[in-house]
């Protein structure tokens, strides 16, 4: 048995390579057309908020955390998305996954986010969504369904959103307008 150790060695790794190959489906988390996974996330008032709540509204769901300065740099263009978005029916909400409430609630109140915050310790919705780091962004349209992910910071041009991200918040608006 142990002269065949190598043969094992390379059928595993052989696997590995083919179910990274294109067109395998590797990620666990939701895909564009599944419905968003709900989830259910204390306020940092102590109240609790679910993502079914905004239902009929459309959502931008950012997840971050306070230790990542590129979550830190992306604040500005989520807080310039609720100016120009929120009276159209979009909700921006940053699910913060750090393990220590205050100090979440401390950096909120220092930086003022102009959207809500919800605390996510342990990153379940992380977990849930299949995230790969921070931060995340999922765009949800009015029927619960997600549209749009964006891996890393939010693209952008000078301060200015990139054309696929205002594109892909005015399709999940177009939805029911």
């Amino acid at each position: 048995m142990m002269h065949r150790l190598p043969e094992i060695a390379c059928a595993v790794v052989l696997l590995g390579c083919v179910a990274a190959a294109p067109g395998c489906k590797l990620s666990s988390g939701p895909q564009a057309g599944d419905l968003a996974p709900d989830f259910v996330l204390p306020r940092l008032d102590g109240s609790v908020q679910k993502l079914s709540n905004y239902r009929g509204n459309a959502v931008l769901v950012n997840l971050w955390a306070t230790w990542c300065p590129p979550c830190i740099a992306e604040m500005p263009l989520l807080d310039e998305i609720v100016r120009d978005y929120s009276g159209r029916g979009l909700v921006v909400l940053g699910v913060a996954g750090d393990d220590d409430a205050a100090r979440v609630r401390e950096f909120v109140e220092q930086r003022a986010p102009a959207f809500e915050v919800l605390l996510d310790p342990g990153g379940t919705v992380g977990t849930q969504y299949g995230i790969t780091g921070y931060p995340e962004t999922f765009i949800v349209d009015r029927d619960g369904k997600l549209t749009a992910k964006f891996i890393g910071p939010l693209p952008s041009d000078a301060g200015t959103l990139a054309p696929d991200v205002t594109k892909a918040i005015e399709a999940a608006l177009a939805l029911a307008e």
